[in-house]
């Protein structure tokens, strides 16, 4: 936004495992400001400070009339601070070293900042700037929304991107979260001002806002910050709302003609969301998909350079599998096939023990900042379980068996909606609905 640094992707959050900041960790507490929920992780390993605001419902709060306000009002306010209406973003945030930006997605909006300890008085002015004192002028809107709209109009022009708006319009079809909080060209082009203030005043309470703080912070200090800020908001009635899951009772195909020097193929399938116990196993079994489908598509027949297979987090979830290649029929043949490997034959207990211990490495390398950290307990807590839930995480990765991981594949490989986008006279449809 504005040319900021974001720093939060909300499709494939990683959970952060509950780490110790070197020695300087200190126990995770909440508590609440004035009816704002707090989670604070003081961290003293390091000067780095990791503020997250998290506005609850995602496509829940969407119609399809304002699909992307929420994003299109994060992109539209300005500064209206005496402090800072003269100065740019990028001037405020390039003095300090700081990332300011926000990014909407299917269960939740989050405003982040990321600063050092050194200049987090002042970052944390822009803050609360950004998100109490939403100022929408002419000018800066139409600027949004031309950006806005230019992004959805590109979507086709990246086969990637297009392949996965694809898939999930396909996936959630009739479901709440068919609704995109990017926003669609129809809805960006009407929403107005007034439409933006009036979802603001309706939907900025502070029993739908979550609070995460990860650095070296005192207690008392960051309840003073906002209490002087955030405790100026009215709090509202809000009560969490989740959707259902996601069920389909066959498999499909979406066929898409594109000249393109090779063909995109992406399979989704429902998931159990972190909610659910199964989302253990089917994390480990999805770990072993994926690598499986490395070795067997590229490795051993050079038909794709990056095959994938992955879970989302999403409350209302899907995995995936997915590919490029100039063969796609016999791709996708092997692909089915180890899947149903996966669920016909046991992993031996060695190798097994061996999978879930390279997850939990990669697991702790990928998520030791400050930014993860949030990230993790914002997860938790949002879907309803409580940011405590994650202490327990590597422990219930560990007792997953491959019982349970051969159990999961058959209750939910299967049923796959898929997206070919390239050259149909090279597929045969039955090839990807066999299963």
């Amino acid at each position: 936004k504005f040319g900021l640094l974001v720093i939060i992707q909300l499709s494939g959050i990683n959970f952060a495992s509950h780490l110790e900041a070197g020695n300087g960790s200190v126990t995770t507490e909440e508590f609440f400001v004035k009816d704002l929920k707090v989670v604070l992780k003081p961290n003293t390993a390091n000067e780095i400070i990791s503020a997250q605001l998290y506005l609850r419902g995602g496509a829940l709060n969407l119609t399809e009339e304002n699909q992307g306000i929420e994003e299109f009002i994060f992109n539209s306010v300005t500064l209206t601070d005496r402090k800072y209406a003269e100065k740019s973003w990028n001037k405020i945030l390039q003095g300090t070293g700081s990332g300011l930006g926000s990014i909407s997605g299917k269960d939740f909006t989050v405003i982040s900042l990321q600063c050092t300890k050194q200049y987090f008085d002042q970052m944390w002015e822009v803050f609360a700037d950004y998100i109490m004192k939403n100022g929408f002028y002419d000018e800066r809107t139409e600027i949004a929304r031309a950006r806005m709209l230019t992004q959805i109009r590109r979507q086709e022009d990246t086969p990637d991107v297009y392949i996965r708006k694809l898939a999930e319009e396909q996936f959630y079809q009739g479901h709440p979260y068919q609704l995109d909080p990017m926003g669609i060209e129809e809805s960006i082009s009407k929403i107005t001002m007034k439409d933006m203030e009036s979802y603001l005043k309706k939907n900025l309470k502070k029993t739908k806002l979550l609070l995460v703080v990860v650095g070296n912070l005192d207690k008392e200090v960051l309840r003073k910050k906002v209490s002087d800020t955030f405790g100026k908001i009215s709090k509202g009635k809000y009560k969490p709302v989740f959707p259902d899951p996601v069920h389909h009772t066959r498999s499909n195909l979406k066929v898409v003609e594109r000249d393109l020097p090779t063909n995109y193929i992406l399979g989704l399938f429902s998931a159990p969301s972190p909610k659910n116990p199964d989302y253990y196993p089917m994390t480990i079994a999805i770990d072993i998909l994926k690598w499986r489908l490395f070795e067997e598509i590229r490795t051993k027949r050079n038909l794709s350079y990056a095959p994938d297979a992955f879970l989302e987090n999403h409350f209302a979830n899907y995995a995936g599998i997915y590919a490029t290649s100039v063969d796609p029929d016999t791709t996708v043949k092997v692909m089915l096939a180890e899947i149903k490997k996966l669920r016909a034959e046991k992993f031996s207990g060695k190798d097994f023990r061996n999978r879930i211990n390279m997850y939990l490495t990669r697991y702790y390398l990928n998520n030791e900042s400050n930014v993860a950290q949030g990230q993790f307990l914002a997860r938790f807590e949002l879907a309803g379980l409580g940011w405590q839930e994650g202490e327990k995480v590597v422990e219930k990765l560990r007792m997953v068996t491959a019982e349970d991981v051969q159990r999961v594949a058959n209750e939910y490989f299967k049923n796959i909606q898929f997206v070919f986008l390239g050259k149909t006279e090279l597929i045969d449809e039955k090839v990807f609905t066999s299963m």
